[in-house]
């Protein structure tokens, strides 16, 4: 499932432990699919990764994006961590992953509020008991995607100023 082996750039590629921690630690991504005309569409998301195979978002109920993963679940999910400018480099530190996989609308009531519980523990560990009852009073009104990871890869370039 992870692999760096086609980055152009192995010098710069993350290990895995590295890779994991981004994962679980990043703040927020950027969604890639396809749009419903062919070209490409890309949105900002809060998600929240499983520990395993699956990463989670929550939006609304209705709007493009769910109409493009409907006509289109293929996915690139784009984490970026640290990134600072280096001018006198001419160049720039950074870390990112790329996640591939299957994006899906969560039919199932256990697994949302699972996946809701497990955004709250990330974003807002300090409301807990008011999240857990904020969640469950939007969870006919919130929808859960899951993205399914079947290959992903780090990529950091850290060099110090």
């Amino acid at each position: 499932m992870y692999d760096t082996s086609h980055l152009r750039r192995q010098d710069r590629a993350m290990d895995e432990q590295a890779a994991t921690r981004l994962l679980a630690e990043a703040q927020h991504a950027v969604l890639a699919m396809q749009n419903i005309c062919g070209g490409a569409y890309a949105v900002p998301m809060d998600y929240v990764w499983d520990g395993g195979k699956f990463i989670y978002m929550h939006c609304a109920p209705q709007g493009y994006k769910l109409e493009c993963l409907a006509a289109c679940p293929a996915v690139s999910l784009v984490i970026t961590g640290a990134a600072r400018t280096l001018p006198h480099m001419f160049s720039t530190a950074y870390e990112s992953l790329v996640v591939q996989g299957e994006c899906l609308v969560v039919d199932d009531a256990a697994e949302k509020r699972n996946a809701l519980h497990l955004l709250l523990r990330k974003y807002t560990p300090e409301h807990l008991d008011r999240g857990y009852a904020y969640a469950e009073r939007a969870l006919e009104h919130t929808t859960v995607l899951r993205l399914c990871i079947s290959t992903w890869c780090g990529k950091a370039h850290l060099a110090r100023s």
